[in-house]
């Protein structure tokens, strides 16, 4: 007797719940900022997997499995779609951001269930379905290609630790939330990190990732240079991960405040001012967060060029 493509022995569906639900909690968790960790840059896999995990295991229930291939897949498809978006709407309740990016990834990870798992696959014509493979497998990869980056640049800076950025590499400016590299002007090599400073109350940026740990080193150095044509008052802030967790309250993280002349300021911090810093606690040189530098309240927009961000003995 021929079996039915929906007649599956129930223990292998039974076995797919268990992926689906150990991994399902974790789109309402945050991984936490750790920026020198390969984990923090999953998250575009775990869409991809978990939902071609869940279109395989929709294309494998009876209701489904009876359906015409091209009615099967897309019913899939929109179930899919509407548990990527209920998903997307949860999250911000939960600290995570609501991504249209992610809603894509979920699209084409249950592409790639349906098209390399689910039975149906058999039911379509050969060339449909290797192009379906080839343009599935090229969505995934462009989704992936900025963790892969990120993941190079971890392994870059690594290397070149206890230097925190010399920005002779493009790839520096990712680990910012804002500036760009310039080729014009540096302190050291061939570029620095060009940041405008606008009129908001708090205007600046903030190294997210590549840190490293900075215990055993002395001082905490680095180079900003003001255009002028006055002087410019900026604060840099330190943070750690108990502080994200404290609520980010002033006290919990070290703040100073430094008048920048005209050209180049070297700056130098001592690691134990910066571990003392929180009040009634030690700041975690291990595990830190952010490193925020940034004007207030300015009158007109401001620039400031940053450069030879490092740890010394």
């Amino acid at each position: 007797m021929i079996r039915h493509r929906s007649d599956m022995p129930s223990l292998p569906k039974k076995l797919l719940l268990l992926p689906l639900l150990a991994v399902f909690p974790f789109f309402f968790t945050s991984w936490g900022q750790a920026p020198a960790s390969p984990l923090s840059q999953l998250d575009n896999l775990a869409h991809l997997g978990w939902f071609g995990l869940l279109a395989w295991g929709l294309a494998l229930l009876p209701r489904a499995a009876r359906r015409p291939p091209p009615l099967q897949l897309g019913i899939v498809l929109i179930v899919v779609l509407a548990v990527g978006g209920a998903i997307e709407l949860i999250q911000p309740r939960f600290g995570r951001t609501a991504s249209w990016a992610d809603l894509g990834l979920d699209l084409v990870g249950g592409l790639l269930g349906l098209l390399f798992l689910a039975p149906v696959r058999r039911e379509l014509d050969r060339r449909l379905l290797a192009g379906g493979r080839i343009a599935a497998i090229a969505l995934a990869a462009l989704g992936n290609a900025s963790p892969a980056l990120t993941l190079w640049d971890m392994s870059q800076a690594a290397r070149s630790f206890p230097v925190l950025g010399d920005f002779e590499s493009r790839l520096e400016a990712d680990r910012w939330t804002a500036g760009t590299i310039d080729r014009t002007l540096a302190r050291h090599g061939s570029g620095s990190l060009r940041v405008t400073l606008g009129t908001e109350p708090y205007s600046g940026t903030a190294l997210t990732r590549c840190f490293g740990d900075w215990r055993g080193y002395s001082a905490f150095v680095l180079s900003i240079h003001n255009p002028g044509p006055g002087a410019l008052r900026i604060t840099l802030s330190i943070r750690d991960q108990a502080h994200e967790r404290r609520g980010g309250r002033y006290r919990d993280r070290f703040n100073r405040a430094f008048r920048l002349v005209p050209g180049w300021n070297d700056l130098r911090i001592p690691i134990s001012e910066i571990e003392q810093a929180p009040a009634g606690r030690k700041l975690d040189l291990s595990r830190l967060t952010q490193v925020v530098i940034f004007a207030e309240k300015l009158e007109a927009p401001r620039v400031i060029h940053l450069d030879d961000i490092r740890l010394v003995p």
